[in-house]
């Protein structure tokens, strides 16, 4: 399966003292054939052929089991005409859309290879919680440049949304930059289908903590957010931003979220960011808090579609019915996309064992891991027996003892870590 891959190293850094395993299960190169069904349907192991639930789309979309199907090489996502007027009072779209099988949960690097179609629609690749409160999109690209879509098509969209499903209420990051785009690149949906050779575009999100996203592009690090603040590489230069609210509502300036500067880099500078979210008071994951302060913490299944929003639908950004009839343009192709997790490499960093004390040991819900002040930490790991990472999350140097909620583990025995210039170790018992 990786061969598909083997040209592209993981581009970003499993952390100091951990090597990337590939995770096989939510991994797919799509090299076998799966022909469209009327039928809701798993195929491949890996998927099934509509939603994670029984919802059938946003704005005019209709997802449908018949509009997916695996060629050999690709995951193939088609769009045509629904005459149907019950959304919005205008004719939908029927499309594809599939769910994973099997759910990742930080810290964990999600990579695909996509040619999204060249019409106006979105073509997805997500992360969403079963519950539907947590979302970390991998690409959002509005790819033709028809009907008054030429400004959104020269854009990937690099963003996640915090919900509260009741009242429904919604948060993502709004701020310019989040809107990426490539010199030379006027329409990715152009540019994708490239006169019927397909291109394709890698987009990668290293989910490293609940606080702490990093998105890729063609292997190249542009935009990272981290607790309070963005860093995003604009031409040649990162910018390092905060956000800001006024009366409790986020500042808005020229249409977009206000992104205060900080300061510039010509390299990305991870210290640099954290200088920046040190003088922010303001939250880049969860500005409202409606995850209750805890970040993204759920596990998230993976999902792939193409959809009709609303708010491009009421501004006439539709496409035609000759769009959604040219079979050249209204498919979105996915090449592969795979999954990797940090396990440690037991061969790089020197271990202090037993230099931890870590109560209650067997523990139910809370454990509280007590360090030595005089060694130099960034991250508390939490590791099953075989090395996989299971939780990550950055800690203040200058703290003594941690306080970690372990009530989302199994029954069973783990490893603790404490890892910076080297790495503190402790074994617990999860009753």
């Amino acid at each position: 399966m990786a061969q598909d891959w083997k040209d592209f190293p993981v581009p970003a850094e499993a952390g100091d003292g951990y090597k990337w395993e590939i995770q096989e299960d939510p991994s797919d190169d799509f090299n076998y054939s799966f022909e469209a069904t009327n039928a809701l349907t798993t195929f491949g192991d890996k998927w099934t052929n509509f939603y994670h639930n029984g919802w059938d789309g946003p704005g005019t979309t209709y997802w449908q089991y018949n509009h997916v199907a695996v060629d050999g090489n690709d995951l193939v996502i088609n769009a045509s005409r629904n005459p149907s007027i019950s959304k919005m009072g205008v004719p939908g779209v029927n499309a594809g859309c599939i769910t994973s099988t099997n759910r990742v949960l930080y810290p964990v690097f999600v990579e695909a290879s996509i040619s999204v179609a060249d019409i106006v629609l979105a073509s997805d690749v997500w992360l969403l919680s079963p519950d539907d409160t947590q979302e970390i999109d991998i690409i959002e690209c509005y790819g033709g440049a028809d009907h008054g879509n030429a400004y959104f098509a020269e854009f990937i969209h690099l963003s996640h949304h915090s919900f509260i499903r009741n009242p429904f209420t919604d948060y993502q990051p709004r701020d310019k930059n989040s809107w990426w785009k490539r010199s030379g690149v006027n329409s990715w949906g152009e540019y994708c289908w490239n006169d019927g050779d397909r291109k394709y575009v890698r987009v990668g999100v290293n989910w490293i903590s609940p606080f702490h996203f990093e998105y890729f592009v063609d292997g190249e690090l542009q935009r990272v957010l981290y607790d309070k603040a963005f860093a995003t590489k604009v031409g040649d230069t990162w910018y390092y931003t905060y956000p800001s609210m006024t009366d409790g509502q986020l500042d808005f300036e020229g249409g977009y979220q206000k992104a205060n500067q900080h300061s510039t880099s010509s390299t990305y500078s991870f210290e640099s960011l954290k200088a920046a979210s040190n003088v922010s008071q303001v939250s880049v994951i969860d500005p409202y808090n409606y995850q209750g302060g805890n970040g993204f913490t759920k596990e998230q299944d993976i999902i792939i579609n193409v959809e009709s929003q609303d708010w491009h639908v009421e501004a006439g950004r539709t496409p035609s019915d000759a769009d959604l009839l040219n079979d050249a343009k209204n498919k979105m192709k996915v090449d592969w996309i795979r999954v990797y997790k940090p396990v440690v490499d037991t061969h790089v960093k020197e271990t202090k064992k037993n230099s931890l004390r870590v109560f209650p040991n067997p523990v139910e819900n809370t454990l509280y891991v007590e360090r030595e002040l005089s060694d130099d930490f960034n991250y508390l790991q939490i590791l099953s027996m075989s090395g996989s990472v299971l939780y990550n999350q950055s800690v203040k140097n200058n703290d003594t003892t941690y306080r970690v909620d372990v009530s989302f583990l199994s029954p069973g025995v783990y490893i603790v870590n404490l890892e910076g210039s080297i790495r503190a170790t402790q074994v617990f018992v999860k009753s």
